[in-house]
């Protein structure tokens, strides 16, 4: 019994030195729209949102080591915490605050990324093995991570997400010009009115749905052992041509084409006055093609 109280009385003592072992961080810069902000962090988590303000507030928590790196011109400010060399007892969390119209630009190892109630110019994210998680407005939209998954429901006329091992969710009305790239992860986006469409995998299935085409609109689908499936409104002006080699092809326009000899299915259709161009590709995985709902 004399040694649970002892053990407690230690415990008692040391728990103000872990509350100690953390640094707060609370720094602020001016910056209008047309900035610049930048963070970069190797592990923890870094939450991004918007305000009325003309400043950048950057807050949060650094373990114990850890250091925070400023540099500031008139109209970009970059903060960097810097990690001791061969060392890391943990990492740091940190909430930034930014203005309307400025440009994000973001960078992690392990440490996750979240982004919400945001109207930026540009929004830029590359992490390594953390996952991307962004929401709101931004006029250009550029989400990376190597193992880590995405999932984007930023309102935006660009999208570019890119994916290695992680899986691509998106909607939230990306319109425009949207592409979406995986090596072994799965693709699922729910697209607005788009330019440009692009979704391509290697292992993974593309689950794509779009309000609509645009006028001389462009979709490129293509993955090799995964399926396919897009869902458009029936009203889609564009002609329509379906690839595989080993999987079946299920559309509610045209008819499926098998050579007599050898393996491979295809289908050629024209969609309503067949202005756009839709291409999907698949090598051992099926397609499906839906007209209608929306």
């Amino acid at each position: 019994m004399h040694h649970s109280l002892r053990l407690i009385a230690a415990l008692a003592l040391l728990l103000p030195l872990a509350a100690q072992a953390a640094t707060r961080v609370d720094e602020r810069a001016p910056l209008g729209a047309g900035g610049r902000v930048e963070v970069s962090n190797i592990a923890g988590k870094v939450s991004v949102r918007g305000w009325d303000r003309n400043e950048v507030a950057l807050t949060g928590s650094m373990a114990d080591g850890l250091t925070l790196k400023q540099d500031r011109s008139a109209n970009r400010v970059r903060w960097e915490v810097v990690y001791p060399r061969g060392r890391s007892n943990g990492g740091a969390t940190l909430e930034l605050r930014v203005p309307r119209a400025v440009e994000v630009q973001l960078g992690t190892v392990s440490a996750d990324i979240d982004v919400a109630d945001v109207d930026l110019r540009r929004l830029q994210a590359n992490a390594v093995s953390g996952g991307i998680s962004a929401a709101g407005r931004s006029g250009e939209t550029a989400l990376t991570t190597v193992s880590g998954g995405i999932r984007s429901q930023v309102q935006t006329p660009r999208l570019d997400l890119r994916a290695v091992s992680g899986g691509i969710q998106a909607g939230g009305g990306a319109s425009g010009e949207v592409a979406l790239e995986t090596v072994s992860g799965s693709i699922k986006v729910d697209a607005g009115r788009v330019q440009r469409l692009s979704a391509e995998a290697v292992s993974g299935s593309l689950t794509v749905a779009a309000a609509g085409l645009a006028p001389g609109g462009k979709v490129t689908l293509q993955t090799v052992s995964g399926s396919i499936g897009l869902q458009l409104p029936r009203s889609v002006s564009a002609q329509l041509s379906v690839k595989t080699f080993s999987g079946d092809i299920q559309s509610d326009s045209g008819t499926v084409e098998r050579p007599r000899y050898g393996p491979g299915r295809s289908l050629d259709a024209k969609l309503g006055g067949g202005d756009g161009d839709i291409a999907i590709n698949a090598h051992s995985g099926s397609v499906r093609v839906g007209l209608g709902g929306r």
